[in-house]
């Protein structure tokens, strides 16, 4: 868990792009819609999507927020909720564990997980699946008991080993969108019922720190994720997530950016490169990307002294040449 005084090695940035180096089937936000169609006829995304005649994910759950807002609908409401149930259900095919023999194999996965996280370093996950939090577990460099960025994030089953496993290289994932393993709960009180997030731990999602294990969570509600809506509100827990990541970019030595198109209207993402660039402008961002050069004209007509160098390859191809980098900006 988050430790104000600890100092950070490197921020990394981790979009869909990443999920798609390993399962070329995953979808990016513009094929998000059409994918869960595909895979689950009777979702309710079909509906709405011939409701609303888009076939763009945000546009569709945007006009169903305001509707849902100026008809005071609760079965909009409703169906809302079941959405974003369908979608986190979506991505749990995407779980390391449910592909263990596969990527175990994986060299550049592993590469990345073993030589260039490194400790002390945060990464800010914009994922729903939990591919990267099930390969750091199974290659023991992270672990989910003490390993995501705000401190009341985590399993409910108190006095269990579990909560005792050390975060072995001290990384931080913060998941500022949720997660498909994220459970809301109820905490209860004398005087007060308060909404919380609890973690789902089973050997699919971690296999190293559930081994032998079979976790739950206590009174879950429903998934947490935030879906791409231009409408959002969060739980206290990711926006201390949230603020955490700013934190940490402010310390940062290294921003990597792997996976993620930048978009111009996800607005806290230029947040945290602002917070990064602005404690020394010459501090280095590294983009991970085939359209690597794209996003560093964006980053530098944003900020135009940002010192932005580009991989031009996907990760699994450019993991030799970020381990070159980042290791040679180091101190």
């Amino acid at each position: 868990m988050e430790n104000l005084d600890s100092p950070i090695n490197n921020l990394f940035l981790i979009g869909a792009g990443f999920t798609r180096a390993v399962f070329p089937e995953a979808p990016l936000n513009a094929d998000l819609l059409r994918s869960i169609i595909d895979n689950n006829p009777k979702t309710l995304l079909e509906k709405y999507k011939l409701r609303y005649q888009t076939d763009d994910i945000e546009i569709l759950l945007t006009r169903m927020d305001l509707e849902a807002v100026e008809l005071q609908s609760e079965r909009l409401k409703q169906d809302r909720q079941k959405i974003n149930e369908e979608i986190a259900a979506y991505f749990r095919q995407f779980r390391f564990g449910k592909h263990e023999a596969r990527l175990r194999d994986t060299s550049w996965l592993q590469q990345l997980a073993k030589s260039v996280f490194t400790e002390y370093d945060a990464i800010v996950s914009l994922n729903y699946d939990c591919l990267l939090d099930g390969a750091l577990d199974y290659y023991k460099v992270w672990s989910p008991s003490k390993g995501y960025g705000a401190a009341d994030v985590k399993v409910e089953v108190p006095g269990t080993d579990f909560e005792k496993l050390p975060n072995p290289k001290n990384i931080l994932i913060y998941k500022i969108h949720g997660s498909e393993n994220f459970q809301t709960t109820t905490l209860k009180s004398p005087n007060i019922d308060t909404r919380k997030i609890g973690v789902v731990v089973n050997g699919e999602i971690y296999p190293e720190s559930a081994r032998n294990s079979q976790l739950g969570v206590a009174d879950p509600k429903q998934s947490y994720i935030i879906t791409p809506s231009f409408v959002k509100t969060f739980y206290p827990q990711i926006e201390r997530m949230m603020i955490g990541a700013l934190r940490v970019a402010a310390k940062a030595k290294n921003f990597v950016i792997i996976g993620c198109s930048l978009r111009l209207e996800d607005s806290f993402l230029w947040l945290v490169i602002a917070a990064f660039l602005s404690e020394g402008p010459d501090k280095p961002i590294i983009v991970v990307d085939p359209k690597a050069e794209t996003l560093r004209d964006r980053i530098k007509d944003y900020w135009r002294d940002a010192k932005v160098h580009t991989i031009t390859k996907g990760i699994e191809e450019g993991i030799d040449d970020l381990l070159s980098l980042v290791k040679g900006n180091e101190p």
